[in-house]
C-alpha cells in the first residue's frame, strides 16, 4: 500500500502532509528524519525572484487517458491495469524560469501524472527524462543545492561546486545524461523515467520490482542545438497542439523494466545494469487528449507516494517519501 492514504488536495490533506513531514521515516537508508523545508527554500532562492515553482516552473496541463495492456494484469492487480481510465498530464521544462526557452539544454524535461484521480485506483507519477537523479538521499540533495546558492554578486562560487562535485561524483550522472542526449523537440517524443524502483504485485500474490520507463508512441523526436535555437521559444506545446489538430499519436508507452535479484531499489543515482537491453513489459499507453485549463494542474499536487493496490513504492529509497511533504511545502508557498 501507498505511503499516503487517497485523498484531494484540500488544506486538510496539507496539512496532514506537512506535519507527516516530520514523522515519516524515510526508509532504512536514513537514519533520523529529514525535513524537507530547506530544500524548498534553497530551490525557490536558486530559481530567483519571483518564481511560482521552484521546479518545472514552465508547463502544459492536459487532459489524458490511460489504456492498459492486457499483459498488465499478469504484473498487477492495481485498477489502472483493468480498464481505461481519465488522467491528468503535466509536462514541464525543467528549473524555476516559467520563460525558459523550450529548446534550452541547462535541464530536464519532466511529466507528471494522475490516474484516476479521485477514483479507486488513483495513482501518480513525476518523471523526468534521465534515468537517474541527481542525488540519492535527501542531505545529498540540499547540499548539492546549497552548493550552487548564488553569493552576494548573483552567481554561485565555483569553488564550492567543484568541491562538492569530487565528493559526491554520483551527483554529475543526471547532468551528464542530458548533456549527452539531443534537445527533446516534443514532451511526447522522448523518455521519461520514474527514477524509483517499484514494486508490482499481481491477484495471485506474486511480486515483481521494476522500474518505470514512458516511451514516445511515436518515436522519438530529437533536435540539435543549432535546430532548437532556430525554434520559437515557446515551440513545446504548439508541437503537441498540431498533433493533436492533425489526429497524430500523442503520448506515451509505459514500460515495465524486469528487476533481477542483486538490483539497487535505494539509490536513485545508479542504473540497473544492462537496463535499456533487458525484458520489459508494456503495461498501457497515456494518450494525451486535450489541452487543459493550468489551474487543474497548478491547484494540486502530484504526490508519487499515492499508488494504488498493486502498486507498491520502494521501502528503503530515502527519496521516495520525503518527495510528497515537499511538495506541499511548496504548493503552500505557491498558492499564497
Amino acid at each position: 500500500m501507498s505511503l499516503f492514504p487517497v485523498l484531494n488536495r484540500t488544506p486538510a490533506f496539507l496539512s496532514l502532509v506537512l506535519s507527516a513531514a516530520a514523522i515519516v521515516p524515510f526508509g532504512a537508508a536514513s537514519a533520523q528524519d529529514f525535513d524537507p523545508a530547506p530544500i524548498v527554500e534553497i530551490m525557490r532562492a536558486n530559481a530567483g525572484p519571483g518564481t511560482h515553482r521552484p521546479s518545472g516552473a514552465k508547463g502544459q496541463c492536459y487532459a489524458a487517458e490511460f489504456v492498459p495492456s492486457a499483459a498488465a494484469r499478469d504484473l498487477s492487480k492495481a485498477v489502472i491495469f483493468t480498464r481505461n481510465t481519465p488522467a491528468l498530464v503535466r509536462f514541464s521544462v525543467g528549473g524555476g524560469n516559467p520563460n525558459v526557452a523550450d529548446g534550452s539544454r541547462g535541464g530536464n524535461r519532466g511529466l507528471s501524472i494522475r490516474i484516476d484521480g479521485d477514483g479507486p485506483g488513483q495513482t501518480e507519477f513525476v518523471m523526468v527524462n534521465a534515468p537517474v537523479n541527481f542525488a540519492k538521499t535527501p542531505a545529498q540533495m540540499l547540499a548539492f543545492l546549497e552548493s550552487r546558492r548564488p553569493g552576494a554578486n548573483g552567481q554561485p562560487d565555483q569553488d564550492k561546486i567543484r568541491a562538492f562535485n569530487e565528493a559526491n561524483p554520483e551527483t554529475l550522472a543526471q547532468g551528464r545524461y542530458l548533456a549527452s542526449q539531443p534537445i527533446p523537440g516534443s514532451w511526447v517524443g522522448v523518455n521519461y523515467w520514474a527514477l524509483h524502483a517499484y514494486t508490482l504485485t499481481n491477484a495471485t500474490g506474486a511480486r515483481q520490482v521494476v522500474r518505470f520507463r514512458w516511451e514516445p508512441l511515436d518515436g522519438r523526436v530529437d533536435l540539435t542545438d543549432d535546430e532548437a535555437r532556430a525554434k520559437p521559444r515557446d515551440f513545446l506545446a504548439a508541437e503537441i497542439a498540431g498533433r493533436l489538430a492533425a489526429n497524430r499519436p500523442t503520448g506515451l508507452r509505459m514500460m515495465a523494466i524486469i528487476g533481477r535479484p542483486g538490483d539497487p531499489t535505494n539509490d536513485v543515482t545508479r542504473r540497473w545494469d544492462d537496463e535499456d537491453t533487458r525484458r520489459a513489459v508494456e503495461l498501457g499507453v497515456l494518450h494525451v487528449r486535450a489541452a487543459t485549463d493550468a489551474a487543474r494542474c497548478d491547484s494540486q499536487i502530484f504526490a508519487p507516494t499515492i499508488l494504488a493496490d498493486g502498486i507498491d513504492g520502494p521501502a528503503e529509497d530515502p527519496m521516495f517519501a520525503v518527495r510528497t511533504p515537499a511538495y506541499a511545502i511548496s504548493i503552500t508557498k505557491r498558492q499564497n
